[in-house]
């Protein structure tokens, strides 16, 4: 082993606090690893992985909910020189088989929760050979996963990996197309981690807890910071906001990363201030807009510090942050650029722009992805020598704080107008009547597109489209305001919080 790997750390853990907690399953019958354990249990896992054949580069899918199999899964594979390949486990029989056909996973590991969908596909035309099934009472196409890990050997394999090598390939959440398969060496995702110990502080005291679904990069690494520093993880497989105060009270959780809707979904727990959630020190939010009133309404519920976090799933997944000091006086902003995350904004030409205008954000550092798996030409469009160009659209402050425009295939053209549909939705987040909204262009035969917006009323309160109007004329100019007003009980959205705009045009 050359550098630090995701194996290493795994080892590093057992042999300086074995017996302490490494993950658990607060939920049902308590379930907890030790760290001694899980080193045992990956170790198994990867030889089992290569005594099945695969060798170092290969992709192993694993069609699962959180869990701590979910997790001893993505270490062993890494151990082994095999390539984790979380699929969400909300996918259909299409989507999984496209994601098995994509990776060319030759083994699925898959659960109760995903099972009917595995057995549609299982005769399909798809490179998975091989299923090993966790749970109990495996169907006849598949092995049990825990006698097959549980009778292997549980010494280091045989396969040395270096901190540059390949360590998982994880998809994209798809909102603009097809999921794409995102490359991550050992490096990229430790380096993620070694930039978020050194802004924000991390010890291995915390408690963190894992409630968003770790198919997504933004799970994973938030495991991985805790993993790092030989800190306690706790996983949680179903989203129950009351259930997940209950945990945050039982098991003293110190912290953990909460998108915007089960941010909302928590404080609407009746009688909230009856938890003690005193422990709950470290707040982190992301993947989707916290508007003014949800931020403090989170510090009021839960006293603590409030960081915002960006990225995308390309940087492992970090790449700017909004410390606790910075919330208010800097709340139009996602933050500025972590410690080992070069950034500059750049023009369609890729030519940089000056401060204060709007552009793409390009970002260079050890934490970029190593590229797209089987999309040479995908990698062309995103990469100018050793920067990613994003299609994020930023403007950067006086002091260095990047404010989030919307993406540059939002972007709305309305008569020859160039409209960012995060700045009429930052507005509309400000009318107290408006829990959600969502700012898209539709076509238009006069102005090309024009301005649709798509608002969910606070619970309780009513909006008419008129209102909504009148209220973005009031703060934005006249071509900003949107020309088509839709009302509902609901956004769609992906997994991580994202609304996934495509479904309301």
């Amino acid at each position: 082993m050359k550098g630090l790997t995701l194996g290493a750390i795994a080892r590093r853990n057992a042999r300086d606090n074995p017996d302490a907690e490494a993950i658990v399953e607060p939920t049902g019958d308590r379930r907890a690893v030790t760290f001694e354990e899980f080193d045992r249990r990956t170790n198994r896992l990867a030889n089992v992985l290569l005594a099945h054949g695969l060798e170092k580069g290969d992709a192993v899918a694993m069609y699962l909910r959180n869990s701590i199999e979910t997790l001893e899964i993505f270490v062993g594979a890494a151990k082994a020189g095999v390539l984790p390949v979380p699929i969400n486990h909300r996918f259909k029989n299409e989507e999984v088989a496209y994601v098995l056909r994509d990776s060319n996973a030759s083994l699925l590991l898959f659960d109760s929760n995903s099972a009917d969908v595995v057995g549609e596909i299982v005769d399909r035309d798809i490179p998975a050979e091989e299923f090993l099934f966790v749970g109990n009472n495996a169907p006849e196409f598949a092995s049990s996963y825990r006698n097959v890990r549980d009778r292997a050997d549980s010494s280091r394999p045989p396969v040395e990996s270096t901190r540059l090598d390949l360590a998982a390939m994880l998809y994209t959440s798809g909102t603009t197309g097809k999921p794409k398969g995102c490359l991550f060496s050992h490096d990229n995702l430790l380096q993620n981690v070694e930039n978020t110990v050194y802004d924000i502080g991390l010890d291995p005291d915390e408690r963190f807890l894992v409630m968003t679904p770790l198919f997504h990069v933004a799970a994973f690494s938030l495991f991985l910071d805790s993993f790092y520093v030989g800190a306690k993880t706790l996983v949680i497989a179903d989203f129950e906001p009351r259930r997940i105060l209950e945990v945050i009270e039982d098991e003293r959780v110190t912290g953990s990363f909460i998108v915007p809707t089960q941010s909302r979904a928590l404080l609407d727990v009746d009688r909230i201030g009856a938890y003690d959630l005193s422990s709950f020190r470290r707040y982190w939010t992301g993947t989707a807009p916290s508007e003014a009133q949800l931020k403090r309404d989170i510090i009021d519920a839960f006293d603590c510090e409030l960081t915002e976090m960006f990225g995308q799933t390309e940087l492992s997944p970090l790449t700017l942050v909004l410390t606790p000091e910075h919330a208010f006086d800097k709340i139009n902003t996602v933050g500025r650029p972590l410690f080992n995350v070069s950034v500059k904004l750049v023009d369609k030409d890729g030519v940089e722009v000056k401060q204060g205008e709007p552009g793409r954000i390009a970002y260079a550092g050890p934490t970029v992805f190593e590229g797209y798996h089987g999309r040479p030409e995908e990698n062309e469009k995103v990469f100018d020598g050793e920067w990613f160009v994003s299609s994020d659209l930023m403007r950067e402050d006086e002091d260095g704080f990047y404010e989030f425009l919307g993406r540059a295939d939002d972007m709305i053209i309305s008569g020859g107008e160039n409209i960012h549909p995060a700045e009429i939705e930052e507005v509309l987040h400000e009318h107290p009547a408006v829990d959600s909204a969502a700012v898209l262009g539709v076509p238009d035969e006069t102005w090309g597109e024009r301005v649709k917006a798509v608002v969910v009323p606070e619970r309780g309160a009513s909006i008419d489209a008129d209102e909504v109007v009148d209220h973005v004329a009031r703060h934005l100019a006249g071509y900003k305001k949107p020309r088509e007003v839709k009302i509902r009980d609901e956004l769609p959205r992906n997994p991580t919080g994202k609304v996934i705009k495509d479904q309301l045009r």
